[in-house]
């Protein structure tokens, strides 16, 4: 009778349910990990460079990017130092240099009463070779606070994911990285050749050293830099030509030197990572690994010709053409199924002030030296002979503490006086102080919360300045700088694509501290520690 009764409750079950029992509900697949995540950061690389040129853009290169993956249109940095050190630790720790310490290149060290290199590291010493390092000192990550994506990566698999940096600069590549990469290399533009310190090895890998000894450099004696003829408006000039004297042996360290200012230098980073993907067998093992490509030459170039010239056109076109002979390699490699590959900038850059000045946008040249001969007038006025300023650069004052003690003047008001003497210079728009930074008292005013975000209270100045829209720190008309809040140094491209991705155009506002928050999320990783920026969500599958 039971049986019954439970066999009839079960029946009117299913009548209620329409007549058939329900099927379990599909539970949402995590996104499935790739082989091999590839961050590739162009250094000085302004969103609209790929709308301006994608015309003239091969189907492989930018364009396999822009028409398969999540493309953000509306991708700014919120702090306002836009450099290259403060830029390329931002991008790989997801927050920025209040937290991650980077604050400059180059920052005051009060102790020192010198400029510190931001990844200096007297403990180390270059490695050029497999014999060995040298004795020349070198560099490290030690000045970077907290874990960048590459270390949360390691830490999850038990080291068994491989992480590999490659720029041409030291910093880049060392930022990149993290604390514990596999391994990070750079170039060495005096003598030609992929480098890297004791911090991560004694000596050169093999397959780096065979690279090196291949003279890579080599292919490029006796070639001209001329624009493609694809490039717009150079009807195929020539843009740099190197002349050698008689007799003179190539690659000599005045050809090297010549070829360190044209885009060559770009497929020459990128043989080198293709040759770290081979020899490390990145994307072969059972675990997810990553590499971090900074390709640096658009900066040198940038700062050398501005955003509108011939050269930068050029260069950006050759880009096209370097990644999509790389993408190919990546694809006979890995296979591009099994990668995710992610595009942004360290930061853009302004008009030069000849262009500035030509199209009235606004005063051209800056002058840093005159701003702190304004500040050290205005306090020796105020309280008496200095020197009042002890150190100073595009971003910061730092006051003489000796002398406001000897002074007896309250640091707060010195900071003050020595903040409105800048900020009354035509190339400041605003100068904030320590004081403020500390007290938490700054203008409620976008500017002023992107200046905290680039604030360290144990590395920053004691006045933090924001040169004009348009002011630019050069001393030429033809070249041209960067380091600013204003949307040229700070809107960059963000680009992700892979599997995990939605293609297509979002005109979303985020920033580039949301590309780590982003992969670390589909990962399944924990964030970096100091991580401040939000997966985009609107872009996952």
């Amino acid at each position: 009778m039971l049986k019954k009764t439970l066999l009839y409750s079960v029946l009117v079950m299913v009548m209620l349910c329409g007549g058939s029992v329900a099927e379990p509900v599909a539970r949402p697949r995590f996104p499935e990990r790739p082989k091999l995540v590839v961050v590739l950061v162009i250094d000085q690389f302004r969103y609209d460079y790929l709308m301006r040129f994608r015309p003239f853009f091969e189907k492989s290169g930018f364009n396999l990017l822009l028409d398969g993956g999540a493309v953000f249109t509306d991708c700014r940095y919120n702090y306002a130092t836009t450099i290259t050190g403060p830029g390329h630790a931002t991008l790989l720790t997801g927050t920025y240099p209040n937290i991650h310490g980077i604050i400059e290149n180059e920052w005051y060290d009060r102790a020192q009463h010198r400029e510190v290199y931001c990844v200096a590291d007297a403990a180390t010493r270059l490695v050029a070779s497999r014999e060995g390092a040298s004795a020349t000192p070198s560099s490290s990550p030690r000045n970077l606070i907290g874990s960048t994506l590459g270390d949360e990566l390691r830490a999850a698999t038990d080291f068994r994911s491989k992480v590999v940096t490659v720029s041409l600069k030291d910093r880049t590549a060392i930022l990149m990285g993290g604390h514990e990469p596999t391994g990070a290399y750079w170039y060495d533009a005096g003598a030609g050749r992929f480098v890297t310190s004791t911090y991560y090895t004694p000596a050169l890998p093999p397959w780096a050293d065979d690279f090196n000894q291949q003279v890579p450099t080599k292919q490029y004696c006796g070639q001209k830099w001329q624009a493609l003829p694809e490039t717009p408006g150079a009807n195929g000039k020539v843009l740099s030509e190197f002349t050698p004297s008689a007799g003179e042996s190539c690659p000599d360290p005045k050809f090297l030197g010549w070829l360190n200012d044209t885009p060559y230098m770009n497929q020459l980073a990128l043989s080198f990572a293709t040759a770290a993907i081979k020899n490390e067998h990145l994307g072969q093992g059972t675990d997810t690994d990553l590499l971090a490509i900074s390709l640096s030459v658009n900066d040198y170039i940038g700062h050398g010709f501005g955003p509108y010239s011939l050269e930068v056109a050029d260069t950006t076109l050759r880009t096209d053409r370097y990644l999509a002979a790389f993408f190919s390699e990546l694809d006979k490699r890995v296979g591009l199924g099994n990668v995710w590959i992610t595009l942004s900038a360290d930061h853009g850059v302004a008009p030069n002030p000849a262009f500035i000045q030509q199209h009235k946008l606004g005063l051209g040249n800056a002058q840093p030296a005159a701003i702190r001969s304004a500040a050290e007038k205005a306090l020796t006025e105020a309280f008496g002979p200095g020197p009042w300023v002890d150190g100073a650069d595009e971003f910061y004052l730092y006051l003489n503490r000796e002398t406001v003690k000897k002074r007896n003047v309250p640091e707060a008001k010195v900071e003050e006086v020595a903040a409105q003497a800048t900020a009354s210079q035509p190339d400041v728009a605003a100068a904030f102080t320590r004081t403020q930074f500390l007290t938490g008292s700054l203008p409620n005013m976008p500017v002023a919360r992107k200046a905290a975000n680039s604030f360290n209270a144990k590395r920053s100045g004691d006045v933090f300045l924001v040169l004009a829209p348009y002011a630019v720190p050069v001393s030429s008309a033809t070249g041209t700088s960067h380091g600013t809040p204003w949307s040229y140094d700070a809107q960059v491209p963000l680009v992700l694509w892979g599997a995990a991705f939605k293609p297509g155009f979002y005109a979303t506002a985020c920033q580039p501290i949301d590309m780590t928050a982003t992969l670390a999320a589909v990962l399944g990783l924990t964030q970096p520690s100091g991580t401040e920026g939000q997966p985009l969500a609107i872009a996952l599958k």
